[in-house]
């Protein structure tokens, strides 16, 4: 059938091929089968085109959804789309997205919850086609609703600079935003999405901090004003229901990690952001520009994320039951929660085993010591940064 949906099973990295004309890819990825995921994904028939392709791949298990996507395709062969014959996760259904558009120069970004005009990211890509120096861009307006019904506009201000250090300084990760979603050079994103592979631990924000660190390390990120504009609902962000207990879930639960440990998550951010642009992963060639830049970004999350999460009296108190049989993971805390470090914060090794004592004392301790949380991530610091950690790769 020339519309067909073809289903990929598990582990299977099979994509459909895209046309020698197509330009830009915007992904869809999508697990819901809801009216409103029937909208978004019928509002891009209009959209599409032999340039700018869009890419779904659907996670939802849903015979229904499928023959949806054929008659989409039907109307519009320019959307592409597969089915996966079993739910693989939304960082797996991710992955799969940008591999699939892996050729091509742009990409940008879709929810099936959110709503978005038809030129939003096609007047970007335009922009990026005309602007070298550009690795992301935005033509419009982004708006937040977190679940009061009221829209906030997040459009980032303009990051631009002669080098990745020029253009930090201006970088605000702690602002609410929905830069990953922006059309992007697709090789911007490279550096960003193989560290996101290979980490066994992520953070709050930590995938969409490192997609905007790995664009800015190679290029300006502009906002013009312009007619599209993109309305984005953040799960996460929703005032419905307990917005800690779903960071954790998401963040700490399926890697073993108790409860507690999501309100270090934020400092997993900021430790693994330093981690990225200094160490040997890093979308920055010149070795100096790693290091300033390690610094600008751990210094940003750290002092607006992590900080005002941990620094409150109450919260060391709270500290000092926590850590009561933990004295290495406490004193940490008493150091790097409070002046004078908190005035100057620094990414260093001190700081980094620190954070290894933290994973220590809330991973399941059920899996044999080589096997546990705490010694992975400590041997991928020491992939990144050899000689940070001692020379076993431990502190």
């Amino acid at each position: 059938m020339t519309h067909e949906v073809p289903l990929i099973a598990t582990g299977d990295r099979h994509f459909p091929p895209l046309p020698a004309s197509a330009q830009a890819a915007i992904l869809l990825p999508t697990a819901r089968w809801t009216p409103m995921a029937r909208s978004v994904i019928a509002s891009l028939v209009g959209t599409a085109n032999e340039e700018t392709v869009v890419l779904v791949a659907d996670n939802s298990e849903t015979p229904e959804k499928r023959e949806f996507l054929e008659r989409i395709r039907a109307l519009n062969p320019y959307i592409f789309a597969i089915a996966h014959q079993k739910n693989v996760g939304g960082a797996g259904n991710l992955s799969y997205l940008f591999e699939w558009c892996g050729d091509l120069p742009y990409c940008a970004m879709m929810a099936d919850d959110d709503w978005m005009s038809p030129t939003y990211h096609t007047d970007a890509f335009e922009l990026l086609r005309g602007d070298a120096k550009l690795s992301c861009a935005e033509v419009g307006s982004t708006f937040v609703d977190i679940g009061d019904g009221k829209l906030v506009n997040v459009s980032q201000a303009a990051m631009q600079g002669a080098t990745p250090a020029e253009r930090l300084p201006t970088w605000r990760p702690e602002v609410a935003r929905a830069t990953m979603y922006n059309a992007s050079r697709r090789g911007a994103l490279n550096h960003a999405l193989q560290f996101l592979a290979a980490t066994p631990l992520h953070g709050l924000t930590l995938a969409e901090d490192l997609w905007e660190l790995n664009r800015l390390a190679l290029g300006d990120f502009v906002s013009q004003p312009g007619p599209g504009c993109l309305v984005h609902y953040p799960a996460n962000g929703s005032q419905n229901g307990d917005g800690t207990q779903r960071f954790y879930e998401l963040i700490c639960k399926g890697v073993g990690l108790q409860f507690s440990f999501v309100y270090f998550t934020a400092l997993s951010t900021a430790v693994q952001c330093a981690l990225f642009l200094g160490g040997s992963r890093s979308p920055i060639a010149d070795p100096l520009q790693r290091a300033v830049c390690a610094q600008q970004a751990f210094a940003k999350i750290y002092t607006a994320g992590f900080l005002p999460m941990v620094s409150a009296e109450s919260s060391h108190a709270a500290a000092r039951m926590l850590f009561a049989e933990h004295p290495r993971a406490l004193a940490g805390y008493l150091k790097f929660c409070a002046p004078p470090y908190s005035l100057q914060p620094v990414f260093a090794a001190d700081l980094v085993c620190w954070f290894i004592e933290l994973i220590e004392v809330f991973e399941d301790k059920t899996p044999p010591a080589p096997e546990r949380l705490s010694r992975r991530f400590a041997h991928f610091v020491d992939g990144l940064m050899p000689g940070l950690l001692n020379a076993d790769g431990d502190c």
